[in-house]
């Protein structure tokens, strides 16, 4: 598989957003794909953010939970609508997360003007919702641009993750062509004429193999502000 890279908002091509929700239509009526909007902070049992920033003398302790997925209760909204408008029970409407692969998911610093560098990168969990732990030792000038972010201020911290499309699967197509050629021959023998029919086939066959297509890598991102972060 040959990928393209290119930072973009998750433009959702091909998708409805549906309570915030981007959604697709699969193969079949009752069948369709979701994905997250954008990512942001998981949350524990309790609803709390996970997010921690505690001072250590001249360094900061900065740990979060990054989840690119949607909640059950949005989820049983979302699966309630596509189901109405198919005309179907909800139990008969199969809502799936959509087929990606997701890869590095970053932390980026910014410095309020539009420009980013990489705090700390980490893998996904690997399935929905793509849960990635962060555990970062800030310096002073760091610290002091993540509390701006907490702050509310916009630029100063974002979210990223790497997301591909899966890859389509190899297909194979095959022709068989034939040919039938139907020959007289005549044998002579002992001064006795013999006649005989002789059937020749020729058979063709093409095998042709359609290659992987060519898979475009995108970033999707939220900014610290749209995290729900409570204000320090």
């Amino acid at each position: 598989m040959s990928s393209n890279e290119s930072t973009t908002a998750d433009t959702g091509a091909g998708y409805e957003n549906l309570r915030g929700v981007l959604v697709a239509p699969g193969d079949q009526a009752t069948t369709w794909y979701y994905r997250a909007a954008a990512p942001t902070l998981a949350t524990d049992a309790n609803g709390r953010v996970q997010f921690t920033l505690i001072n250590a003398g001249p360094m900061t302790m900065f740990a979060c939970t990054g989840m690119w997925g949607v909640a059950t209760a949005t989820l049983d909204a979302v699966r309630a609508d596509l189901a109405a408008r198919a005309g179907v029970p909800v139990a008969q409407l199969n809502l799936l997360p959509a087929p990606v692969e997701v890869g590095e998911v970053s932390l980026m610093l910014g410095d309020g003007q539009g420009g980013y560098v990489q705090l700390g990168k980490t893998r996904s969990s690997g399935a929905p919702p793509y849960h990635a732990a962060f555990n970062i030792m800030l310096d002073a000038d760091q610290a002091a641009r993540v509390r701006k972010a907490l702050s509310g201020e916009r630029g100063w911290l974002e979210l990223r993750y790497a997301i591909t499309a899966a890859a389509p699967s190899r297909h194979t197509a095959s022709t068989t062509t034939s040919d039938a050629i139907d020959v007289e021959v005549s044998l002579r023998a002992d001064g006795e004429q013999a006649d005989a029919g002789l059937s020749l086939r020729s058979q063709v066959s093409t095998h042709a193999e359609r290659g992987q297509e060519q898979q475009q890598t995108q970033h999707v991102s939220a900014d610290a502000a749209d995290w729900g972060l409570p204000k320090p």
